[in-house]
């Protein structure tokens, strides 16, 4: 029967891949966590191009998520002033037509009629 798959968390792949640095053998490391020694592999690659952290592969570097959470950050933030100001416009937009629509004297009329 086949293994579900596993997911291990950032600490641990950097914790196998600093006993295999600290001298042991990978194939001790691997046997000892009951992990292949290709996914090790595919954690040092990762690792050497900085992007441990994701799945087996190591998925995005922690550098690449901050520079990306940045910029949404900046983003949100855009649009959140232009939500306040168009906002601003409707209430300013929408007072103006209230009172353009009110009779000369300012008081609106208590008719059901449609004034002539």
């Amino acid at each position: 029967m086949a293994r579900p798959k596993r997911l291990f968390s950032t600490e641990f792949k950097l914790r196998v891949l600093q006993e295999i640095q600290s001298g042991e053998s990978q194939a001790s490391v691997a046997r000892r966590y009951e992990l292949s020694p290709h996914l090790i592999l595919k954690w040092r690659q990762a690792q050497r191009a900085g992007a441990v952290g994701g799945e087996g592969t190591g998925g995005s570097s922690v550098h690449a998520l901050l520079v990306d959470q940045k910029i949404k950050g900046e983003i949100i933030h855009e649009q959140s002033q232009e939500i306040s100001l168009l906002k601003k416009a409707l209430a300013v937009s929408t007072s103006k037509s209230v009172a353009s629509s009110l009779p000369p004297n300012g008081k609106p009329s208590r008719s059901k009629k449609p004034a002539p």
